[in-house]
Formats: C-alpha cells, structure tokens, sequence
C-alpha cells in the first residue's frame, strides 16, 4: 500500500536524476534546494547518485503487508514488562508478530537454541527499535484523539482508558489508516522488523554452526547449545540493523557476537603477543577471538578493579604503550566505550579504526558539518594526540578513553515520553546523559584518572616506542600481516547522525519516502560549493543510503589500498615506523607529557612497578 509513495531519495536519483522531482510533492521540491543552499539543485542533480538501486520486488513490502494482516497479534510471555512499558508497544504488536514469523523461516532448526527467555528478549529489543521510529507520529495521533475525546494529559496518570482506546482504534483498522498518511513510517517500521529478522537469523544459524570452534576456542563446556539469554543493540546500527550482541549462555558464560570482520582486532592481538614476548615491561592480556566470514566472536570482558596502587600505575602504562601503538598504527577513535579496564589490563574491544585514512587537504571541508576535528596539526604526533580518542580534545563533554569518569550531561536532547501507554503520557524532550564506562582503572571503589599517571602512562609509550625501534625490522614484518584487512573510515562524529536521524522522524518528514533524504542532503551543502563533483562524493551518497534506512554509517575501506580520498594508511604507518627516531621518540614522550600535565590531578604516584 505505501510502496509506491515510499521511494527514498537515493532510490530516485539512481533511476532517474532529471524526473526525482516529479515523485515529489511540490511543497518537498521546492525545500530541498532551501536547504542544499542557493542555485545548487541543478548541479546536485547532474551530479547523481552511483550507489546501488532498489530492489524489484523490496522484501519490506512483505513484512509490511504481512503485518497490517494481523492486527490483534499477541506477544510473547515476557517481552512486555508492566514495570518498564516501551510506549506504544500494544500498537507495534503487528510488526513484532511479523517479524516473528520472518524469524522463525530465517533462522530455522539454530532458533531452537533460544530458551523462551531469550526469545521474549529479543522481541522486546524489536519493540524498543520500532518505538522509536514510531512514538512522533503515534504520540501526535494519540494527542489529538485525546483532545477530541475532551482529556487532558495532566489527569491521573493511572487511567488507561483513552489509551486503551486509542490502541483499539489502530487495531481496527487505524493503523492501515495512519501509514497511509505517512508512507515513510510505514517503510521504516518494516525495515527495522526485516532488518531484525536477518540480523538474528543470521546470528543464531553462525552460533549453531560454529558451537564446537566456540568451544574449543574460549574453553567453554562441552555442553549443547543453549542461549539463555541476550543483549542485542550494543553498539550502533549498521549495514541493515546489525549490531553487537552480548550472549548469554546456558553455562553461565557469555560471549559477543560483531557482525563484522574481526581482522582488526586480530591483527591488534599479534602485536600486544609480540610486545609481551620481546620485552615490553608489562605484557598485555589479550582476547579470544573467532574469526569468520565477515563476523566472528570475542571473549567478553568484564570490567573488575585492581588490587593495589602499584596495579593502577602498571595499568596506566600499559595504556601508554597501547597509545603508541595507536599512534605508529594510525588508529582513532579508542573512545571510553572502547577501552575497558580489567583489573591492572586496559583491553581495546573495539580496533576497527586502526589504520584509519586520513583525507588529502580540503576532503574533510568538502565532507561537511561534523567531519573531521577541526584544523588537524601538521605535525604527526600532534594530530595523534588529537585523534587517537585516548585524550580530550577541549571539547564540553569528555569522551575519552582516558576521560573523567561519571554521569555526564550532553548538550543534546532526547525524546523522551512520561506517564507511558497512560491516559497522561505525554511527549518530551531531555537532556542526554552518558552513562559511565568501565574505562579508568578503580581502586577501592573510586576510579583513577590518567591524567595523575601520567608518569606511568609516558613510562609505558617510551618502553613500547623504543622496543619497536629496537625490533624494527620485526615490528615492519607484523605490519604485512594487514595487507587486505579492512578498517572503517569514521566520516563524521556520530552525534551528527544521530541528530539528523531524530529530526528526520517527525511527522513532517514522513509523509513521502524521499522526504528524510532531502533533510539528509544537509551533509552535501560543502561539497555542492566545489568546481567539479568531488572525489568525496561517492562517500556521502554511501551516508545518504545509510542514513534513509536508520543505519549509522559504517564506511569499509582497505587499509593497504590508496583512494580517491586518501592514500594507503597501511602505507603511512609502514613510513612512520621506518622513520622513528630516539630522538623524535623523546620528543613525542615529552609532549605527550605536556599533554596530560594540565589535567593532573595529583602531582605524585609511584610509577608502575
């Protein structure tokens, strides 16, 4: 019923450039050049799109179709929680219903590892996606039923009767009713159900295949297969709705699921083995890893506090030398909910943005809001400090890997609803707050800032940065091993998706498919302003597509390959080890000094022992 107003922005600039506007309403083409800037829209059409088309037959018209078929859809026991109601999860109960039934074909004979535990959580996982793409238009809706019933949202919050009605009115046909006033809602709510049901089909018939490599790899009991539970949506959504998945197994372990190839971290467990067994003060814990396909499987890692002050300082240096690792490798990104602090061990589970590009001059700028970090020092180490993610760039909120530790308040806000499924909710916004990671090392209960470490911390990158200048020509040897891996490229802060996503939900922009695209275009205005169509732009028509299916972006590139945008970043890294010099090495120690001195806390701990 919605498909043939639901075509997404990109989807029409591949088939046509020169007619998009035609499937648009005139209200929708006339805003887009508002806000592509002055006289752009042209050269924005000539210029295209080369990402791939849409499919003929779009399997999200199925699910669709096959929800709106079931109105009066029951949940399964437990996936509703009385205690914690997502709002409107009575409403999403069709989709749910849906995508049950599409999990149940997908994953086959692997869903019978799921205890009814684990199932009810994963369904509830899908009420909680599909509440969030919904709520705007659901909270509207119920708001103006409300009103024309004569309440008020600040009654008692304890009677559901007009919200009782109000879900009854959508399973009698309402809800066929209001997606075919908002066509794009009606594709996002089958696109998160379908997306969930290939992301957990896929993840339960790997963890079937591959139990007995698990076994033998993590050292689990050879017991059967059993799942009795799970964490899904552990990191951000990409590449159809994948996310990392905590399991929780019926031997009392537990076990993370990437669906995404581990060569990163692989690589990055050959280099802490190596520095352990050629000398580095003090050797690393690594992680298991499973390798697969285009996924794989990590050990967890529980975050647990040292044992004395002489374990904090060894943890601190051994982050120093990881930093130099960073550094030699090009990596970024090693926020605070990248690193973890086990006992007197920081453990990186997350290296994808090892070797990560970095763009020729004028890339970043052509990229647009959010890109880059400002103007990037010319000198190498310089831009490592910036970069690297272990240290605070100045910013307002502190994101670190060797940030302060606490609650802290963002200047975003969030939707949020009150009184919820209630004749009194109500739609909101509020303050985003992070929540505190396991980054710092703790001791005695209280966490222990780098910044008064920050003897150790120099300690253990003079050690590791010296060893690989001693062990050079081993050291070059290691860095083959990651000829053919591939590495993200981060675009942009992750918070300017976000923001975008969250405006692109309200009702405004959901009553024709190619209306979230043209509020995306946002990203475009900079490199709309170039001569020519930049080399950038296959990279922001990769985002456009993310983006119009709720993905955060997830740009895979090459780390022994140059591109347009960049050369080989395996390349510079081999070029910087080859370079290194005790005299630049003392130099980079003494700033890296200088920059954790200013946060210091206390001006004397021991150093590691």
């Amino acid at each position: 019923m919605a498909g043939a107003r639901a075509p997404l922005l990109h989807e029409l600039l591949h088939a046509a450039p020169a007619e998009t506007g035609a499937r648009m309403s005139d209200t929708l083409y006339r805003r887009w050049p508002a806000l592509l800037g002055t006289d752009t829209l042209s050269r924005r059409l000539d210029w295209g799109y080369e990402g791939p088309g849409p499919a003929d037959a779009p399997p999200w018209e199925d699910m669709l179709a096959a929800a709106l078929s079931a109105p009066d859809a029951a949940a399964l026991p437990g996936s509703l929680d009385p205690i914690e109601p997502i709002p409107f999860e009575e409403a999403l109960l069709p989709f749910v219903a849906a995508a049950r039934a599409g999990l149940e074909r997908e994953a086959g004979t692997a869903l019978g590892i799921c205890s009814p535990a684990a199932r009810a959580a994963l369904e509830r996982h899908l009420f909680a996606l599909l509440s969030v793409v919904a709520t705007p238009v659901l909270g509207s809706a119920f708001s103006l039923q409300r009103a024309l019933a004569g309440s008020l949202p600040w009654l008692p919050p304890r009677g559901r009767q007009n919200y009782e009605a109000f879900v009854a009115s959508l399973q009698a046909g309402g809800l066929r009713l209001l997606l075919a006033d908002y066509p794009a809602l009606a594709r996002l709510l089958a696109t998160v159900a379908l997306g969930w049901v290939q992301a957990h089909g896929r993840l339960l018939q790997r963890l079937e295949r591959d139990w007995h490599r698990i076994v033998a790899t993590f050292g689990f009991p050879a017991t059967d297969c059993q799942l009795d539970g799970i964490t899904a949506g552990c990191s951000d959504p990409h590449d159809g709705g994948q996310s990392v998945s905590v399991l929780h197994l019926s031997n009392g372990r537990r076990l993370v699921y990437k669906p995404r190839s581990l060569e990163m971290e692989n690589g990055l467990a050959q280099l802490l083995d190596w520095a352990g067994r050629t000398g580095f003060p003090w050797p690393f814990r690594t992680v298991a890893l499973l390798p697969g396909e285009g996924y794989g499987w990590m050990e967890f890692v529980e975050a647990t506090p040292c044992d004395d002050e002489a374990a904090v300082g060894r943890f601190h240096a051994r982050s120093g030398g990881l930093f130099c690792l960073w550094w030699l490798l090009q990596g970024t990104d090693v926020h605070h909910e990248n690193l973890i602090a086990s006992g007197e061990y920081p453990v990186i589970v997350d290296a994808e943005t090892l070797l990560h590009p970095r763009p020729f001059p004028g890339v970043i700028h052509q990229l647009g809001p959010g890109a880059g970090y400002g103007a990037s020092p010319e000198d190498d180490f310089a831009r490592a400090l910036l970069e690297s993610g272990f240290l605070a760039t100045g910013k307002a909120l502190d994101l670190s890997a060797w940030g302060q530790a606490g609650d802290g308040a963002t200047p975003f806000q969030v939707a949020s609803c009150q009184a919820i499924n209630s004749d009194a909710m109500t739609m909101a916004h509020e303050t985003f707050h992070v929540v505190p990671r396991p980054n710092l090392p703790v001791l005695h209960g209280q966490p222990r800032q780098a910044a008064a470490h920050a003897g150790a911390i120099v300690d253990g990158f003079t050690a590791m940065s010296r060893l690989v200048v001693q062990h050079r020509h081993d050291f070059l040897t290691l860095l083959d091993g990651f000829a053919g891996c591939s590495g993200r490229f981060v675009a942009r802060a992750t918070n300017t998706y976000g923001l975008l996503l969250h405006a692109g939900l309200q009702p405004e922009w959901l009553r024709e498919g190619p209306a979230r695209g043209v509020l995306f275009e946002r990203l475009r205005q900079a490199a709309l302003a170039a001569p020519a169509r930049p080399a950038c732009w296959p990279l922001l028509d990769a985002e456009l597509a993310a983006l119009e299916r709720l993905d955060i972006p997830r740009l895979s590139c090459r780390c022994d390959l140059p591109a347009p945008c960049w050369p080989a970043p395996l390349d510079q890294a081999r070029a910087r080890v080859a370079g290194a010099s005790l005299p630049d090495l003392d130099r980079h120690a003494a700033a890296l000094r200088q920059a954790l001195t200013p946060q210091t806390v206390s001006p004397r701990h021991p150093h590691p022992a």
